[in-house]
């Protein structure tokens, strides 16, 4: 059995990382048996430390960043953390599910995470506040903390700042724009079907449907927020969004 560590928010789907996403999603589509250790936000490097699990990088000053996703797969006595490493060793030792990450794809599959990353990323300030609202406690401290570190302003600041915040919303549209075109044909249909590269899922589902999914969860599916976000692409990541719902459950 292996445990996947995340941290809880009261939202729908109770996730609200798009990095535990992809490893679930992994998971899911792998059939793997799987079960969820939730810790809260404020607890991950403590809690990690205790199950001595290890870091997932290093902070700016070189101390050990601890951070979900992570997992523990007990037939093998594996402890590991961060996203990218958790899916190679789930296609090396489950080598009879779907296999994620094809071979001789890890550099493309780094530039495509890295520009749709940093796409997604724009509306990170945008959406923070939800999850600060959705997180309970020190955890919620925690997290406004982070926003306002980032903004250099009180979330309240941040949210009451209507000119700052058309000016995030212009700055997220227009960072989207390239991207969205890439899961087009020239007839302006959506490629792929039922995965992106075709038949077979790729890394390139992962990293799509962990930031649509981000972005969707966060501010919440039936909210104007979401419908500006999908508004921008003609239904584009809602109709990729909805691709991946079968695999959303939470274990």
């Amino acid at each position: 059995m292996i445990t996947l560590y995340d941290f809880p928010a009261t939202l729908s789907y109770k996730s609200t990382s798009p990095f535990v996403w992809r490893v679930r999603f992994a998971l899911n589509i792998k059939g793997i048996q799987h079960q969820t250790e939730w810790v809260e936000y404020a607890d991950i490097e403590k809690r990690f430390k205790e199950l001595g699990l290890p870091p997932s990088g290093k902070k700016p000053d070189g101390s050990p960043f601890y951070t979900v996703p992570a997992i523990y797969d007990d037939s093998t006595n594996t402890q590991i953390s961060d996203s990218l490493k958790i899916i190679e060793y789930l296609d090396q030792t489950y080598p009879n599910t779907p296999r994620i990450i094809s071979p001789g794809t890890n550099l493309l599959n780094t530039a495509f995470d890295w520009g749709l990353g940093q796409a997604f990323f724009k509306l990170w300030p945008l959406l923070a506040p939800n999850i600060v609202t959705n997180l309970k406690g020190a955890s919620s401290d925690k997290y406004r903390q982070r926003l306002e570190a980032v903004t250099g302003m009180s979330m309240e600041q941040l949210k009451e700042n209507k000119e700052l915040q058309e000016k995030l919303w212009a700055e997220a549209q227009e960072a989207l724009k390239v991207p969205s075109s890439w899961f087009k044909t020239s007839n302006g249909k959506v490629q792929g079907g039922p995965w992106i590269m075709g038949n077979e899922v790729t890394m390139s589902d992962l990293i799509t449907s962990s930031n649509i999914g981000f972005a969707a969860i966060n501010a919440g599916e039936d909210s104007e927020e979401w419908k500006r976000i999908d508004g921008w692409s003609e239904g584009l990541w809602s109709a990729l969004w909805e691709r991946t719902r079968p695999y959303l459950k939470v274990y």
